[in-house]
């Protein structure tokens, strides 16, 4: 996925909320970035023999966001590498990354333009969702389309932890569904993000 995530975050994109019990030291803006291998997105392609899903762990992303009142606004990257994506099944993961224009585009990037957080109150608590609509410019194979995720945030454990997800058409990018085996890949695709953000000084 992920100026701004997903996520493909971004991932994302990419996020944060403080309700009375947020402690007072994240009540300003701060920087927020990826936690090292404690990030993905994610993808579920309908394929008529037997539906597949795919995962990208090579993420990285920057934000800035005052966890105590969204409305400040939120900005951020999100990228994730394409030939980092598996779905488990090498050959099927050639044809997709083929089809994804690897070689010429290694990354996917997500970059937020609006963070909208309607719950109340604005900030983000440590055992409660905060509901989130992200919407920025995600860039795939060379083609930038604007995009909307449905995404939410909570404090873990001094980190923050957002999820988001939307559907939308390969073709939307002017990519070819993929085929495997003869058959087609359905050109709609469900598209997630699973983010875990550490504050940085």
């Amino acid at each position: 996925m992920l100026s701004t995530p997903m996520g493909f975050a971004a991932a994302l994109v990419w996020l944060v909320l403080a309700g009375p019990a947020a402690s007072p030291v994240f009540a300003e803006p701060a920087r927020w970035v990826t936690v090292p291998g404690k990030s993905l997105v994610s993808f579920d392609a309908i394929f008529p023999p037997a539906d597949f899903s795919g995962f990208g762990r090579d993420v990285s992303g920057e934000f800035e966001a005052d966890a105590a009142d969204l409305s400040h606004g939120v900005t951020g990257r999100l990228s994730v590498r394409v030939s980092g994506i598996s779905t488990g099944n090498e050959g099927r993961d050639k044809e997709m990354w083929k089809a994804l224009a690897a070689e010429r585009f290694p990354a996917m990037q997500f970059v937020i333009q609006t963070v909208d957080a309607p719950s109340f109150p604005p900030g983000i608590a440590e055992h409660l969702d905060t509901l989130l609509t992200i919407q920025g410019r995600l860039s795939i194979a060379g083609v930038e389309r604007v995009k909307r995720f449905s995404g939410r945030v909570r404090f873990m454990q001094g980190r923050l932890w957002v999820r988001g997800e939307s559907r939308f058409k390969m073709s939307d990018f002017g990519i070819k569904p993929p085929q495997y085996l003869l058959l087609g890949v359905k050109d709609e695709v469900g598209v997630g993000f699973d983010l875990l953000l550490e504050r940085q000084p």
